[in-house]
């Protein structure tokens, strides 16, 4: 007798798979992966921002530099200018 009541069914016993087909397992997997692609795609997009403010910041350096140079043409073609006014 102890060793019938010792045996578990097999449908009373917890399996792998019958958590996967739980409704909050699933409803908590679906928002782990939505959740983390909204994460990927904000991160995509302020890397990519990042980015243009990086290159800008980098092409506004390079024409300050090049720009006291073509100013200064500017400035003399002017005051020639206004020199034969």
């Amino acid at each position: 007798m102890l060793a019938a009541s010792s045996t578990v069914p097999a449908s009373n016993t917890p399996n792998q798979h019958s958590g996967e087909s739980d409704p909050f397992v699933l409803y908590s997997r679906s928002l782990h992966d939505y959740t983390l692609r909204l994460w990927t795609e904000s991160r995509r997009i302020a890397e990519e921002k990042a980015r243009i403010k990086a290159a800008a910041a980098a092409s506004a350096a390079r024409n300050q530099a090049d720009a006291p140079h073509t100013q200064t043409g500017g400035q003399q073609e002017d005051e020639a200018a206004e020199r034969w006014c």
